[in-house]
């Protein structure tokens, strides 16, 4: 696949502006198709046309699909799609001369207008106004980056970057790990997120679906080397300075999952006093309790953890509300502001007969139980209902707590699975069978224990609005398969039944608190709600995301602010350049895959040994080496495509 360029020349002003700005000089000026444009002040007329004047802008290179040519075309009338195969590129038009006279900076297409400005200075509009790629949200709006003043938060950001809920600068740390600088790449990777190292194995990587590399051919492996900076680039994990000043207010956080724990991470360094009260016996909610040791090590997350205690946070562990805690009794002891983020463990019912035999397990709760340590052992073959990460990793589970078989049914197709497609990868390794298009419509059982899931094959008969494929039973289709497990992962929801009786907190039909989207306070004065229990189950980064939007909420409180949007701190950053000059590779290149350890005899047994062994170092760099740095094309002043893709 590769990117093309469109315009539409019937409303296009000649301009040239698309060819100034464009990062990698793909784009080139047609020359005097038509009568000139250019008459204005200098009163031309067709008789001086010179053979450099320029008239519709057009692709004579390959371009890395930034998009800056559409967000300032004043007209708004170009378009860059992804498209299949190479794309046809026109010659260039003829020689591109500097400008004879002496001035600097952006001019109107006019006798002075022979040139890419780009490759002059790293600013087209030079001294006339402070340039700044921005967004354009509305087409009439026009001229946008001429705008100098609000505080940066509407420029321009890199898709993977703007698809991270915190906002990682993902190219930046890229890169650093392609110039081997991996203290320096874990610095970006954990600016906004303190858990850089469990995001590195488990984040669904909403970066990667964004990612422009994907058009070459497949998207950079953003989590992946994530994770080898935080394991290479430890020795420089950034340490936070201690706050500017001790404030008086206190803070109760009840669950120390992500959203809990990176919300203490940013009020204890507010100088605010920080408790957080786990009803769990170790910390990290679904962290720790929800992904087995072979995905996410234990001593990986705790060391996360340690981090944010040490700030001077303080935990207590096996104390949940209603039976050790309650809201008066916080308020008591002096908490002047409580934040609820439980989570979202209560697992969903597969809402057929039979789902109360013995055998049936809500996948979650086998999950807690092998994650704290007990022995948990199966027989016999084990069935896994659902498609997500939760299934996935109790189907891993189920293999080595003894079952014979492992088979996760699910109802639309694989391709259409939630789990990441390294999960399905490592799934597979450990013999695990995916079998899709198929729905337990019950459950059979003898003396109390089931036997046998009656199933259904389902047919894909076209796609819903979400460009998911729809399903439909396919007639006379059921059968049969025994086993003595079934695990059932078909998704979570808030449990509200934590809330004591009398509560003025509410509660959505679905089962979350319902919170002010701005505040995220609930009815009740004080008391705040953020994560799974008030969005429904998110990932670990969206977890914190809502975190630290939560913390902010909270300070705000404190100061007795006034209600207000919520701009995410990353977004008021200005772009930082680690380099003046980019190199750009648009080669064909295939994307690394994090080797899988070696089964082995007694691997059931070793349920701790972490399978995904993570890059190399020559493998690190050489993927991050594939990235088209979206993240500075548009500020950089030298970026220069290395080779072309190959016709």
């Amino acid at each position: 696949m590769a990117y093309k360029f469109e315009v539409e020349r019937s409303n296009c002003l000649n301009c040239g502006i698309c060819m100034d700005v464009c990062p990698v000089q793909a784009l080139d000026m047609t020359r005097t198709l038509a009568p000139p444009i250019e008459t204005g002040a200098e009163g031309l007329s067709r008789s001086v046309q010179k053979r450099w004047m320029m008239e519709f802008p057009i692709q004579a290179k390959e371009c890395i699909g930034c998009q800056l040519c559409a967000v300032e075309c004043p007209t708004n009338v170009i378009q860059v799609t992804a498209v299949e195969g190479p794309v046809a590129l026109a010659p260039a038009q003829g020689p591109i001369h500097h400008d004879p006279g002496p001035r600097t900076g952006w001019a109107p297409l006019a006798p002075y207008t022979m040139e890419s400005l780009k490759e002059v200075h790293s600013d087209p509009w030079g001294g006339l106004a402070r340039w700044r790629a921005t967004k354009r949200p509305e087409s009439w709006q026009v001229w946008r980056t001429w705008y100098s003043d609000g505080d940066g938060s509407d420029r321009l950001f890199a898709p993977c970057q703007e698809a991270c809920p915190v906002g990682t600068d993902a190219g930046l740390y890229v890169a650093l790990i392609g110039a081997g600088r991996y203290e320096e790449a874990l610095k970006v990777a954990a600016e906004y997120n303190p858990f850089p190292s469990v995001c590195g194995r488990v984040c669904t990587a909403p970066c990667e679906v964004d990612c422009r590399r994907a058009v070459v051919d497949a998207p950079i492996a953003i989590r992946e080397l994530k994770r080898f900076a935080a394991d290479h680039g430890m020795a420089g994990y950034p340490s936070a300075p201690p706050p500017a000043q001790r404030r008086s207010e206190r803070v109760a956080i009840i669950g120390a999952g992500p959203t809990g724990l990176s919300a203490a991470y940013l009020l204890v360094r507010g100088g605010y006093s920080v408790t957080i009260f786990e009803a769990m016996p170790i910390p990290g909610g679904m962290m720790a309790i929800g992904i087995p040791d072979y995905r996410l090590p234990q001593q990986v997350l705790q060391a996360e953890i340690d981090r944010i205690l040490g700030l001077g946070v303080e935990l207590r562990l096996n104390t949940p509300l209603g039976r050790d805690i309650t809201f008066e009794g916080l308020k008591r002891e002096g908490f002047d502001a409580i934040l609820l983020a439980t989570g979202a463990s209560k697992s969903q019912p597969l809402g057929v007969a039979g789902e109360e035999l013995h055998g049936v397990w809500p996948a979650t709760v086998f999950l807690k139980r092998v994650n704290l340590g007990e022995n948990v052992q199966l027989t016999g073959d084990a069935l896994v209902v659902g498609g997500g990460s939760t299934a996935m990793d109790a189907a891993r589970s189920a293999w080595r707590a003894g079952a014979s078989r492992v088979r996760v049914l699910y109802r639309r197709t694989r391709e259409d699975m939630p789990a990441q497609d390294e999960e399905l990868r490592a799934a597979e390794h450990e013999q695990v069978e995916i079998e899709p298009l198929v729905v337990p419509i019950e459950i059979l059982g003898r003396q109390g224990r089931m036997t046998h899931v009656r199933c259904q094959r389902l047919a894909v008969t076209g796609r819903d609005g979400n460009g998911r494929n729809k399903v439909a039973p396919v007639p006379g289709s059921a059968f049969d398969i025994p086993a003595r497990t079934l695990l059932i992962a078909i998704g979570e929801a808030p449990d509200p039944s934590i809330l004591p009786e009398g509560s003025s907190i509410q509660v959505a039909d679905w089962g979350g608190l319902l919170t002010d989207p701005e505040t995220l306070m609930t009815a009740q004065p004080g008391i705040f709600a953020a994560g799974d229990i008030a969005t429904g189950p998110k990932s670990v980064i969206e977890g914190v995301a809502q975190g630290q939007q939560a913390a902010w909420a909270i300070d705000r409180y404190f100061r007795r602010l006034p209600a207000a949007r919520y701009t995410p701190p990353w977004r008021r950053r200005p772009a930082l350049l680690e380099t003046d000059e980019v190199v750009v590779d648009l080669g064909n290149r295939d994307r690394a895959d994090s080797p899988l350890a070696a089964r082995r005899p007694g691997e059931r047994e070793d349920r701790n040994r972490e399978v995904s062994l993570g890059f190399a170092e020559v493998t690190a760099q050489r993927e991050a080496q594939r990235c088209l740095r979206c993240d500075v094309n548009t500020s950089c002043p030298s970026v220069t495509v290395k080779r072309g893709v190959p016709v």
